[in-house]
């Protein structure tokens, strides 16, 4: 027989719930913040997704492309002020 399940819907994060979801996300690397920001996208396009979740993962999905962009940036600056080091020397035969 099916049971009938009642979802009680999940409350908006707490202050405290928020800012340590932003901790872990901004502690992600580039290839973390890629592969979480994929996962959530997917999770949202999930119909079974349930309804009291989806403004949960939007957050984080949110707060994960502006890490992603601000450490895409933090690296193209390294790399901009990183000399380059010069060519090998070919060795003579």
């Amino acid at each position: 027989m099916h049971k009938d399940v009642i979802h009680t819907p999940l409350e908006p994060f707490t202050p405290q719930e928020e800012a340590a979801l932003f901790d872990r996300l901004d502690a992600l690397s580039v290839p973390q913040l890629e592969s979480y920001i994929a996962s959530a996208r997917t999770s949202l396009e999930n119909r079974a997704l349930e309804p009291s979740w989806r403004p949960r993962v939007e957050l984080g999905l949110g707060r994960a492309e502006a890490a992603l962009l601000k450490g895409e940036a933090a690296a193209a600056l390294l790399a901009a002020s990183t000399p380059e080091a010069p060519p090998p020397k070919a060795k003579k035969a």
